[in-house]
């Protein structure tokens, strides 16, 4: 047995002295890596805590945008369920606290609706506007406010921003349909006839087209 290791035979021993030992002495690390770590204890420490405290900042940043995502979801919900003043009240809450947040922009929508619903469109479309300029194309929500944009400017009489709207609508894939809709329907209202026929027919070659509305888009083109 004198010629075989024991499994608890240290590796690496050096001459150190049992009153001069210390814990790197004990871990029996190769004695490159002690030496490593002793002519370079400063910097090391200096690394274990910037390395510790970007650790703590992010954890710390996690649970602050979770409580915060939550907080203004809850407030949100609530909002939605009250009615009149108490509704516009606490969506302006959502959108004053918690600003750039995804409840703060669907409260600005909310609130633009109840604008439009109380012929408010100078409001609803400032808000809509603010919106729409932090939201990317491929954002989700990016097609329903400039839907929702064209038809304030429908309902508030100013044809030529709601025709440029419903134009941008129909670029969008998905929205052709009521994109170009939006667009004959405000060719009728400017008299421009032969403008309203050539969207309506427009329509009738989207793919897809519901069978319903080919027909009412037909009954249209007629009657024009």
């Amino acid at each position: 047995m004198s010629d075989q290791q024991s499994p608890f035979t240290k590796l690496h021993v050096e001459e150190v002295t049992q009153a001069k030992r210390t814990l790197l002495d004990e871990l029996n690390l190769p004695p490159k890596v002690t030496k490593f770590i002793r002519d370079n204890g400063s910097k090391l420490q200096i690394a274990f805590v910037v390395i510790t405290v970007l650790i703590c900042a992010w954890t710390f940043y996690n649970y602050y945008s979770t409580k915060q995502k939550n907080d203004s979801a809850a407030l949100l919900a609530q909002a939605m369920l009250e009615t009149s003043e108490m509704k516009t009240a606490n969506l302006q809450k959502v959108i004053s606290d918690y600003s750039g947040s995804g409840a703060a922009a669907w409260g600005k929508i909310s609130l633009a609706h109840d604008q439009m619903d109380n012929k408010e469109f100078d409001k609803a479309q400032a808000g809509l506007s603010e919106v729409l300029k932090s939201l990317g194309k491929d954002n989700p929500l990016y097609p329903l406010v400039v839907l929702d944009l064209a038809q304030s400017y429908e309902l508030g009489g100013d044809l030529d921003a709601a025709l440029s709207h419903y134009g941008t609508v129909r670029q969008i894939v998905g929205f052709a349909v009521i994109g170009y809709l939006g667009e004959a329907r405000i060719y009728e209202q400017k008299n421009e006839v032969a403008m309203a026929r050539e969207t309506y027919e427009k329509v009738k070659t989207q793919e897809n087209l519901d069978p319903a509305l080919r027909e009412w888009v037909e009954a249209k083109l007629a009657a024009l």
